[in-house]
This record gives C-alpha cells, structure tokens and sequence, in this order.
C-alpha cells in the first residue's frame, strides 16, 4: 500500500464508496496531499493552529455528492484526514456542530449551516471535574433570568478547540434541573477560557471553559425541537451526537496508524533495496503483517457502525415526522429503529476503544522497527504515538466505553445487529 486512497480500496465495491463518491474522496486526498505541503510544524502552536483554520476553510467545499451516502463518505474522508496527521481531524466535515444541525431551531441550524459550510468551527463542552462520559452527573447550571433568558455558570474541563471554536455546545441543567444542551457563542461576556499544554493532539488549543453567569435565550439557543420525534433531553442528545461522532474520530486514528505503517514498511524496503540491512527480520515482518490486519479489521468495524448509524437515523426519520411518531409507526418499524439505534450507539463506544487501541499497538509495535530516527520530537511517527495516546482519553476514556458496552450486553439491552434492510437474519 502507497496511498491512504489504497487502504480504503477493500471498501471501494460497496455502494457507499463507488462512483461520484470515489471521484470525490480522490479529489479530497488530491488536496489533502497539496496542503500538507504548506505545514508549518507544531513549534509554534498558534501558526500551526491559524493553518489548521485555513485548511478547513479551503477544503470546505469537499462533501459529498448529492444523494450519495454521507456517512461511510466522511469517515473515508477523516481516515485520509488521519492518515497524514491527527490534527486534521476537523479539515473536513462538521465535526461537533452536526449536534447544531441536528436539534437547533430551525433560524440557529440555518445559520450553523452557513457557517460550517464556511469553515467555521464548534466545540463541546460537557467535561467537568468528574469526567466526561457520566453527563448526568453535571453541575454546570442555568437560573431563570427577568427577562426570560437563562443565566448559566459552572466550570468545564478538557475543552478541544477551545480558542478556535466560533460557539459552544455546552451541557448544563436547565431551570427544572433536567440536563440541557445549549449553543453558546464563543464571544460571548462571562466566558472565560484558560489553555493548557497537551501532551498530544495539539494542532487545535485545550484546556479549561469557565462560565459565569453567561446570558442564553432558550428560545433560540435551547437544543431539542418541540414537536420533533428527535431527542429533546439532554443526555439524549449527547448520546445520539457521540453515536455518529466516535466513529468519524475511530476511522482518523486508523487513518494515522495506517499512515505509520505505510511510512515504516516504506523506510524498511529502502533500507534493503540500498543495502543498509542485508535482510528484513522475521519479527519485522510479523509487525508489518499483523499491523495491517488490525487497522483493516477495527477499520471495518468503524466503517459499520457509521452505516448503522446512518440506518437507524433513516428509520427513524421515517416514523418520526411528527412528535407522535411512535403511535404513528408499526411494532416492527418501532422494533427494527431501536434494535438499530441501540447497535449503533454499541457499535461507536465500543468500537472506538477498540479502533483507537488497535491504531495505538500497531503504532508502538512498527516504531521500533526503524530505530532511533522514528523517536525525534519533530518526526512524523512521535507525534502519531503522541496523538493517538492521548486519543484514548478524547472522547470516553475507553475503560468507561468498554465497561458501558458489557454492562449492555449483559443486561440483553442490544439486539442482533442489523443490515441496510432490515434486521440480520
């Protein structure tokens, strides 16, 4: 394999990764590769960061084509993303403000519309001192104001693009004390953002959100339609986003893992065509062969639960046209959408600990192999073992995503897993 576009080939005769959408993910890498050229490196945080926004404006463009699936499209799209380097994770795609698009009122999801179409960036702010995953444990809070407006103030933790991002989506409990997801502008007064180093994925800024008594109308920037089938409350809406988000995340760590192995296989074969080893060691091919195994394997796995994801959102905008879509549906329609949402909502948890884990082995086990010139600070396959560590931590520190994932298979909540049309049989 020379190309991230050959790792995706065994994908290529499905329906999903053919045609007009295969023309469109060739045109992405054709970009990719040009602006890759143009990096600055990561010695200085705010000109890699200020790169990392122009590239996302200038791929903006790239989604894809009308009709086609868009789903299995962008996770293909965050696996070239990854394949040269994690931090361009967000340079397609609209990343976390898809929760905007998904469950704003309609005026707020126009505008996010627009402006993703733009470029333009939104972070999550869910995280707080007792971690990120137990959202119904939040004490982030909203009081009624006089003029009906919410006041909101509470401290958030581990916040990525946290300088970068144009608005917040930030969880917090509503005046009834239920949780609550509400867009909140990145200008706007009594939020303060304090930065703090990571050791990996540092392309984009982190650190800690403080919130003191921020001013919100929930009117308008309240997530959760009335009088929509979709999920109103908010660990609904947090649950549904990370269902469809992880996946994206787990098919870009491959792709970096999948861009390490390409790059040591590479170094090794010059070695021996020049003569600077006379043979490769059996034990360097074990790790070359079972490296590309596991990225393909947990690869598939990612690339499935997006497509299930995809699945479970059509069925159930197909019985959900109105707030009484369940009394609407059939039993089966009802059965076959959950048994769906529920493989899918397994699938992204378990699946990206598994990919991520996967993606971070292969890495440790093919570093080696090429020897010291692979363990510099600035070299290409250190900053990938950086990031993909950290990566364990983004998104579900992964022995809560392991532990969720049986606790629901032990309780028998999750059906068999479901095909394109209907359920497995």
């Amino acid at each position: 394999m020379n190309t991230p576009l050959d790792w995706l080939e065994a994908l290529r005769p499905g329906p999903h990764l053919s045609g007009r959408s295969w023309a469109a993910l060739e045109a992405l890498d054709a970009d990719l590769a040009a602006l890759a050229r143009t990096d600055p490196g990561t010695a200085d945080p705010a000109a890699r960061s200020a790169w990392l926004l122009r590239v996302r404006g200038e791929l903006a463009r790239h989604r894809p084509p009308e009709g086609a699936a868009s789903g299995p499209w962008q996770a293909a799209a965050q696996f070239l993303a990854g394949y040269r380097d994690l931090d361009l994770r967000e340079a397609t795609g609209a990343g976390h403000g898809q929760v905007i698009l998904d469950h704003a009122p309609p005026d707020l999801a126009e505008y996010w519309r627009e402006r993703l179409a733009a470029g333009g960036l939104v972070g999550i702010a869910a995280t707080e001192a007792h971690g990120g995953s137990r959202i119904r444990e939040i004490t982030t809070a909203a009081v009624p104001d006089a003029d009906g407006r919410w006041r909101i103030s509470g401290a958030k933790r581990w916040v990525s693009r946290l300088t970068e991002a144009e608005a917040f989506v930030v969880f917090a409990r509503d005046p009834d004390g239920d949780v609550a997801a509400v867009v909140v502008d990145a200008d706007s007064r009594g939020l303060t953002r304090r930065v703090i180093e990571p050791a990996g994925l540092g392309g984009w800024s982190w650190g800690l959100l403080d919130l003191d008594r921020v001013a919100l109308d929930p009117r308008t920037h309240l997530l959760g339609r009335a009088g929509q089938g979709g999920p109103k409350h908010g660990t609904a809406i947090f649950r549904s986003h990370f269902a469809r988000f992880r996946p994206l995340v787990t098919a870009c760590a491959l792709g970096a893992a999948a861009g390490v192995c390409d790059r040591v296989r590479s170094t090794l074969a010059e070695r021996r065509a020049t003569g600077g080893v006379p043979r490769i060691r059996d034990n360097a091919l074990i790790a070359l062969g079972q490296s590309w195994a596991e990225i393909n394997a947990a690869a598939l796995l990612a690339f499935h639960a997006v497509r299930a994801d995809s699945a479970a959102r059509a069925g159930r905008a197909t019985c959900s046209d109105c707030a009484t879509w369940s009394d609407r549906a059939t039993w089966s329609d009802r059965a076959i959408w959950s048994n769906r949402a529920a493989w899918s909502d397994l699938a992204a948890r378990a699946g990206k600990a598994h990919g991520v884990d996967a993606a971070v082995r292969a890495v440790n086990r093919l570093a080696p192999l090429i020897g010291a010139v692979g363990f510099q600070r600035a070299h290409p396959i250190a900053k990938a073992r950086a990031d993909l560590a950290a990566l364990q931590y983004a998104d579900g520190i992964h022995d809560g995503l392991y532990r969720s994932a049986g606790r629901e298979l032990l309780a028998g909540r999750v059906g068999e897993p479901v095909r394109d049309g209907g359920p497995a049989r």
